[in-house]
C-alpha cells in the first residue's frame, strides 16, 4: 500500500504498508505507528470476513494496530433492498478499553455465511454510519 494522505479531525493521516517477504512481516510507516507487524494482523477492511477471525487489525488510514474482541450476538434475518438474508450478527470492539473512546473499535457487523459476505456494518464515530452491500455476484 502506498501512502495516501487523509485529513481527519484536522490531523494528517497516512500509512505506507508493505509485506516484507524475507521476514514474513508487514513493514509499516504511518501517522500513528511505524514499525513491524505480524501478518496475523488483518488490514482493516469491512468487506473481508477475515476481520471477524482476527485478534487484531491494522488501520488502513494511520497504520495503528488495535487488538480486538469479536462477540457473536446471534442469528438474525436482515432485510436489504427487498431481499431477506439469514445472517450472523457480531460486535467488534477494542480489547484495550483504556484507549480514548473516539479511537476505540466499536462496530456491529452482519455476516451472510451462505455467501461469505459482510452485508452491513454500523458504527458511531463523527456521526452515525451504516454501510450496506447493495448487490453482489
Amino acid at each position: 500500500m502506498n501512502a495516501k494522505l487523509w485529513i481527519q479531525n484536522n490531523k494528517e493521516k497516512y500509512v505506507e504498508l508493505k509485506l516484507n517477504e524475507q521476514t514474513n512481516e508487514y513493514d509499516i510507516k504511518g501517522s500513528s505507528y511505524t514499525g513491524k507487524a505480524s501478518v496475523y494482523n488483518v488490514i482493516g477492511n469491512w468487506w473481508s470476513h477475515k476481520i471477524l477471525q482476527a485478534n487484531s487489525q491494522i488501520s488502513p488510514i494511520s497504520g495503528s494496530i488495535k487488538k480486538q474482541i469479536v462477540t457473536f450476538i446471534g442469528k438474525e434475518k436482515l432485510k436489504l433492498y427487498g431481499k431477506t438474508y439469514e445472517v450472523e450478527h457480531f460486535k467488534l470492539t477494542s480489547k484495550d478499553m483504556s484507549i480514548p473512546k473516539d479511537k476505540r473499535l466499536n462496530f456491529d457487523i452482519w455476516f451472510d455465511k451462505k455467501n461469505a459476505l459482510i452485508l452491513k456494518v454500523t458504527y458511531s464515530r463523527l456521526g452515525d454510519w451504516e454501510y450496506r452491500v447493495k448487490n453482489f455476484e
